[in-house]
């Protein structure tokens, strides 16, 4: 009987143990940069423009929970109908830095809140000749967005990021500041995340190896 009582306080002992350092695990950590893809469907519910966004990014981390992001964008060319029922193949590209804070950073998941200020280019094309002047729109964007969203790590390095973006657009050409578009995107991607110090040990490593060829021969 005490042997099985001694047995049951080991196991929870264990346990505790156990959990105590998951809880400790981090999925990120200071000196960590993270570099992704991802792809983000726009809708803006108001005047019902539609778009899709290719969305590379690479992040900094200063702490476990605060990171610095800089994402680039491209608006894929597609066939937009304006305001005014003028149809006109846009295209759109910029970039967008932003602060990053983690609210939660476990093991395996993380919560994130982010915002951040960006500019870019926009480019219009009329689909019928007698619409040229709406070319005259084409110029430079001033954009804003905050969201939220959560990062999964399914493998060493390599981790699954879904977020709700909301993104506003203004054209700012001539002047006159318009808004391009505002609405909540879905934002899904895939991120490699390494550490300097890594690298420093990889470098390190492969310098030894060097090293013991070099002695050999």
């Amino acid at each position: 009987m005490k042997t099985i009582k001694l047995f049951t306080l080991l196991m929870i002992a264990s346990l505790v143990t156990t959990a105590n350092a998951q809880e400790s695990e981090t999925l990120y950590k200071a000196g960590d940069i993270k570099m992704g893809i991802s792809a983000v469907p726009l809708l803006d519910l108001s005047d019902g423009y539609s778009g899709i966004v290719a969305k590379p990014s690479l992040s900094f981390y200063v702490s476990e929970h605060f990171a610095v992001n800089t994402s680039a964008f491209v608006l894929l060319p597609q066939d937009i109908e304006q305001e005014n029922g003028i149809d006109a193949e846009v295209q759109a590209y910029g970039f967008i830095p932003s602060f990053r804070k983690h609210a939660i950073n476990s093991g395996k998941f993380s919560f994130y809140l982010e915002s951040g200020v960006g500019i870019g280019a926009i480019r219009y094309e009329a689909n019928d000749p007698a619409d040229a002047a709406i070319e005259d729109n084409s110029g430079g964007l001033l954009l804003f967005s905050a969201g939220a969203g959560i990062n999964y790590k399914f493998a060493k390095c390599l981790e699954l990021e879904f977020g709700l973006p909301y993104m506003y657009g203004l054209n700012i050409t001539n002047g006159d500041d318009t808004k391009l578009f505002s609405g909540v995107a879905f934002n899904f991607g895939i991120n490699f995340v390494f550490n300097t110090k890594d690298i420093k040990k990889m470098k390190q490593k492969h310098r030894e190896r060097l090293k013991e060829k070099w002695d050999k021969e």
